[in-house]
C-alpha cells in the first residue's frame, strides 16, 4: 500500500514539474509590475494600460487612424525573454484591428536610441493570439508599432493583449 501511494506521489510530482516547465510567466503584465509609460494615442476607456491588465474583454483603441500608433511598456528590472504573444481580437469593430506590427526592446534607455528590433509581422486576420518565439533576449522596455489594420478605410487602431513571456517551449 505504502509503495502504491509513494508510486502515485511520484507520478503527481512530475507531472506537476513538467507542466511548470510549460507555463511562461507574462513579465510585463500589470500583476508582475510592467507598466504602460508612452502612447500615441487612447480612446477612453479603452485605455492603453488595458493591453496588459488581466481583463481579457478590455483592449485599447486610438480613437483616431493614425499610423504608425506606438505603445511603449516597461518593466521593474531588465529581464531575460523568449518569447511573445499578441492579440488584436476586441470588442471593437475587426476592419479596426491591428495587422502590421514591430516590436522592439531597449535596455537601460529607450529615449537615448537604444532600441533593437525584435520582430516584425502581419498579426491574422481573425485576431486570434499569435505567439512569437525568438532566441532569448534581455531588456526593460518593450515598443509595439502599428503600422496598419484589417480594414481599408478604418476609423481608429485597437489591439486587446500584448504579453512578455519570460520562457516557451520550442515548437
Amino acid at each position: 500500500m505504502l509503495l502504491r501511494i509513494s508510486k502515485l506521489f511520484l507520478f503527481c510530482f512530475l507531472i506537476i514539474l513538467f507542466n511548470k516547465n510549460l507555463i511562461a510567466e507574462d513579465i510585463i503584465s500589470a500583476n508582475s509590475g510592467g507598466k504602460v509609460i508612452h502612447w500615441t494615442l487612447e480612446k477612453v476607456p479603452n485605455i492603453a494600460h488595458n493591453i496588459i491588465d488581466a481583463n481579457k474583454d478590455s483592449y485599447w483603441s486610438s480613437g483616431k487612424a493614425v499610423f504608425p500608433q506606438v505603445v511603449t511598456f516597461s518593466m521593474p528590472t531588465n529581464k531575460r525573454f523568449e518569447g511573445f504573444s499578441v492579440t488584436a481580437k476586441n470588442a471593437g469593430n475587426p476592419l479596426n484591428w491591428a495587422k502590421n506590427i514591430r516590436i522592439s526592446s531597449a535596455d537601460p534607455f529607450p529615449h537615448m536610441g537604444g532600441w533593437v528590433e525584435l520582430v516584425e509581422i502581419e498579426l491574422p486576420a481573425d485576431g486570434l493570439q499569435q505567439v512569437i518565439k525568438i532566441e532569448p533576449a534581455r531588456g526593460r522596455y518593450f515598443r509595439l508599432e502599428i503600422f496598419s489594420t484589417h480594414g481599408s478605410s478604418p476609423t481608429e487602431v485597437s489591439i486587446s493583449n500584448f504579453s512578455v513571456y519570460d520562457t516557451m517551449e520550442k515548437k
